[in-house]
């Protein structure tokens, strides 16, 4: 697992979510319904500040933290706020081992059953790390898209991204008791020779990575797929296949898992 490159991603992605913020703060962002571009540049700076604290030994307070910044804030302010917690995190990044154990945080980490355990140990620095990087790419896209043209992900990093979409966040907050058109039913997902086959049972989420049997499938570019799975993107830029009401109920699975 290349954790320097997830501390590299995170901090080339928060630069340029900061950057493509300053085009329009007042700016709707549909991909976030009810947000405006402020609005997303302040959930990243609790974001940010929040892992930070994780990453921090003993939670310790460190006076040059970014703070939450106030509703009312001036967009000024907003924008210097948000600077100051993306290089914060980036400090707290290069200062831990990514082995080292980390406490607290919202994120209960599941894992789906069948998963080969490839990516970081959940409860560990390097497990936020991953999770830092993908939060500010999906962030600074939604913030491209409601300014003008989004620039391209990294293709490394969204097959990355599927994975822990699929065997990290859906089980995290799955609901067993849901009954739906995805319910004891099985899902694949492919990109880029990249196979991933889910069965949604009561017990939990079932993954695997070969093709094998699956009621409907939904496949597409790295890039693209990544983001129609964290409901960025409309399905039209992926193609479907198989019982279309399996592929609503799982994307509605999906958005609930994306708290």
């Amino acid at each position: 697992m290349d954790y320097v490159r997830f501390q590299h991603l995170f901090q080339a992605e928060g630069l340029r979510l900061g950057q493509a913020a300053v085009t329009d703060m007042d700016a709707p962002v549909p991909s976030c319904p009810g947000w405006t571009v402020a609005d997303v540049v302040r959930h990243s700076v609790l974001m940010y500040t929040g892992a930070a604290g994780q990453l921090r030994p003993e939670h310790r307070p460190a006076g040059g933290d970014a703070l939450p910044v106030a509703a009312g804030a001036t967009k000024g302010d907003l924008l210097d706020t948000y600077t100051r917690a993306h290089t914060a995190l980036v400090t707290e990044m290069a200062r831990r081992d990514p082995l080292d154990p980390i406490e607290g945080g919202d994120l209960d980490p599941g894992v789906a059953e069948g998963v080969d355990g490839d990516g970081p140990d959940p409860g560990t620095a390097g497990f936020l790390f991953r999770r830092m990087a993908r939060e500010a790419a999906v962030h600074r896209a939604d913030i491209e898209m409601a300014v003008g043209t989004p620039g391209p992900l990294d293709a490394q990093q969204a097959l990355d991204g599927i994975d822990e979409v699929l065997g990290v966040l859906l089980p995290a907050h799955y609901d067993g008791s849901a009954r739906d058109g995805a319910s004891g039913r099985t899902i694949g997902v492919h990109s880029n020779r990249h196979h991933w086959r889910l069965t949604m049972q009561r017990s939990g989420v079932t993954m695997s990575r070969d093709r094998g049997f699956a009621d409907a499938a939904v496949s597409g570019e790295p890039a693209e797929l990544l983001l129609y799975l964290w409901g960025r993107r409309p399905g039209t830029v992926v193609s479907q296949t198989g019982d279309r009401t399996v592929l609503a109920a799982f994307r509605r699975r999906l958005a609930a898992s994306m708290v």
